[in-house]
């Protein structure tokens, strides 16, 4: 049983990595847009066609790319319901990467972009990739804050095994979940 439990999780977490892929090359790729977009008044007709097909056609290069950094990141192998400063610091530094691929790439083999192009392009990645990530987390808390207070649920006392980065992180979950009826009492490590 706990094998057939194992493999629908590794499934599920496969499609999950697939759908964030999907959305990640899909989204980096509309913050450059939107940046181009911004850059001229918010009017497409406005785009010069040279800028516009400078970005369609690194577009396909650049969502290789973000594929590539974010898996070397490890972005799609987080549980991001445990999303915390690493993950926070994984996410900035493959965009900070990323941008300054955008930059050059484009750059050297399209065409040179307006400089609000590349800041607000990089920008609205970094708002976009997190915010996805992140607000997994973010619902998780908020549905926890909205069950009933009044009802008084029995309360188990836990003792929690390791005191390292996994251990910080679950006590912090059991704190400030408010439908875990798990109180810890001890903490013991090696």
């Amino acid at each position: 049983k706990t094998t057939t439990h194992r493999s629908t999780g590794i499934q599920h977490w496969k499609i999950i990595s697939m759908w964030l892929i999907i959305y990640d090359v899909f989204m980096v790729n509309m913050a450059y847009f939107t940046a181009l977009w911004l850059r001229f008044d918010c009017r497409f007709s406005e785009i010069p066609g040279e800028y516009l097909m400078a970005w369609l056609n690194f577009a396909p290069f650049y969502g290789v790319a973000v594929v590539v950094v974010f898996r070397l990141f490890r972005l799609y192998q987080s549980i991001w319901r445990f999303a915390s400063f690493i993950e926070l610091e994984r996410t900035t530094l493959a965009t900070c990467i990323l941008g300054i691929l955008h930059c050059v790439g484009i750059t050297l083999f399209f065409r040179r972009m307006p400089i609000t192009y590349y800041v607000v392009g990089i920008a609205i990645q970094f708002l976009l990739t997190l915010t996805v990530r992140f607000s997994y987390r973010f619902v998780l808390l908020e549905r926890s804050k909205g069950v009933s207070l009044g009802v008084k649920k029995p309360v188990s006392r836990v003792m929690l095994i390791g005191a390292g980065a996994a251990g910080q992180l679950l006590l912090r979950d059991l704190r400030s979940s408010r439908r875990a009826g798990d109180k810890v009492c001890c903490i013991i490590d090696d």
